[in-house]
């Protein structure tokens, strides 16, 4: 039993590490062939973009070289990582990965995101066996996980409001990260066996209707109306399903 959790705990951390990498290189090579083509400043929005995904990435950067050396040796020793962190340095990156840049490649994006998600199945697998309840801790996963679609990328807009818009969103954005990363650590540091907290949930429900109306004329963003539609679905029928005490039990 010992043996197979330093497995997974080996596994977990290096699908940080491919989630770091990949995601890492994605918006670096954005930020560099956007700003060789067009330079840092080339619209106020795109100055804005340029500097949020620098500072992300550099904070990110910096938080895994001088707060995560447990991190790096649990990818070859018998080690378990400070998952606090590891959590907090992942919302910190994601960060860039919610501003949209020139030379974005989704497909990249999403297969870094990708990497957390398995990273999440397999501490979630690992925790379930202990947890009081296995149905509450597999529900909470796939809640976090519809969650994370729900953050809406920061678009650059053309619309009447554009600045009020591109303010909002941002704020949004960065609410919902912040959101999600506290509900990351949760579920990392063995407390998610029940996610569907209600500040998340209400900042959610009420933000994304923001943008998505402040848009709407110019471009509905189906991806976030569905996923935002699906965690609110997934949030209600959870409440009621674990007010039953069976769940709760096994």
């Amino acid at each position: 039993m010992e043996k197979n959790s330093t497995k997974i705990n080996k596994a977990i951390s290096w699908f940080f590490l491919l989630y770091f990498v990949i995601l890492f290189i994605e918006r670096a090579q954005s930020l560099f062939r956007a700003v060789s083509e067009h330079g840092f400043f080339p619209t106020a929005f795109d100055t804005f973009a340029n500097i949020t995904v620098a500072l992300s990435l550099c904070a990110a950067i910096i938080l895994l070289i001088f707060k995560s050396g447990l991190f790096f040796k649990s990818l070859f020793q018998k080690v378990v990582p400070n998952y606090s962190i590891l959590t907090i340095i992942s919302g910190v990156i994601l960060v860039s990965g919610m501003i949209h840049t020139e030379c974005t490649i989704p497909a990249i994006q999403f297969a870094s995101y990708g990497m957390l998600i398995i990273a999440m199945i397999l501490r979630t697998a690992q925790l379930a066996t202990k947890a009081k309840s296995r149905f509450a801790q597999w529900y909470s996963l796939c809640y976090l996980t519809v969650f994370s679609m729900a953050i809406p990328v920061v678009y650059h807009s053309h619309i009447e409001l554009a600045v009020l818009f591109h303010i909002v969103e941002t704020v949004v954005m960065l609410l919902l990260v912040l959101s999600f990363t506290v509900m990351l650590r949760k579920l990392f540091t063995g407390k998610g066996e029940n996610l569907l907290l209600w500040a998340p949930f209400v900042v959610m429900a009420a933000g994304d209707a923001v943008v998505l109306w402040m848009r709407w004329a110019e471009e509905i963003n189906y991806f976030v109306l569905i996923f935002a539609c699906l965690s609110e679905v997934m949030f209600i029928v959870g409440k009621l399903i674990l007010r039953n005490k069976k769940y709760l039990k096994g």
